[in-house]
């Protein structure tokens, strides 16, 4: 499955102003190959430009993509792709699950950051044009999506979340098992924090303190981790 990513990653088109597909979107993508049901109905909320749902077709696990996103840029970049690809779709613009009032699917994949906003802005994932507004500890975004996301989902249906450890993971995962019936870790991966971040480590330090993220120091690296939750059957 990792060579349909790599494959589509290698095709895709992404603008300056749609955040690059990352270890996150691959892990993403992995975990919903492996807990996905064929045919579900799919929905790629905070798509991007599209890659998850692509590759996610082109391995035959969906037939049609509803996706959504906040940013204009990142909607028109994602139809572009999706064209490109020649693939069935559905494409709105809008914040969390605004665009689908009254729609419900079967499986929802959360590709929106779970990053401290504090992380973020020092950061150069983000810029002006690709938001990060997921709080100083990283949950708002997430919480949100947790709450909200069983108006939207069937009765057996599923949420996928991303959780990095520049966010409170424990705050996010009491608000998934407070909302769900089952949570469980599908995929994880640890990975070293970018040389360039280390210029703001009294920062983090600080931030690590106060419990808005978390990280082991090694090897004069701060070591971060990247997990894929599955939330199953809404309560």
């Amino acid at each position: 499955m990792s060579k349909i990513y790599d494959n589509v990653l290698e095709k895709i088109s992404n603008s300056r102003k749609v955040f690059v597909p990352n270890l996150t979107s691959k892990l993403s993508f992995l975990a919903a190959c492996e807990n996905l049901q064929k045919d579900a109905k799919f929905l790629d909320l905070g798509c991007g430009n599209g890659i998850l749902g692509i590759a996610l077709y082109k391995s035959k696990k969906i037939n049609k993509i509803f996706s959504s996103d906040v940013s204009n840029f990142a909607v028109n970049n994602a139809k572009k792709n999706y064209k490109k690809f020649k693939i069935k779709n559905e494409i709105k613009v809008g914040n969390l699950f605004e665009p689908w009032k009254g729609r419900k699917f079967d499986y929802i994949l959360n590709d929106v950051s779970a990053i401290s906003s504090l992380v973020a802005n020092r950061s150069k994932w983000f810029n002006n044009n690709i938001p990060c507004k997921a709080g100083k500890d990283g949950t708002n975004l997430t919480i949100q999506i947790l709450k909200k996301s069983k108006s939207f989902l069937n009765a057996d249906g599923k949420l996928q979340i991303p959780i990095l450890s520049l966010s409170n993971k424990k705050k996010i995962i009491y608000a998934a098992k407070k909302n769900f019936n089952k949570v469980k870790s599908s995929f994880s991966q640890k990975w070293f924090l970018p040389n360039e971040m280390m210029k703001i480590k009294k920062n983090l330090e600080s931030y690590k303190i106060k419990g808005y993220i978390n990280y082991d120091y090694k090897f004069n690296k701060i070591i971060c981790e990247t997990e894929i939750i599955i939330c199953e059957k809404p309560k």
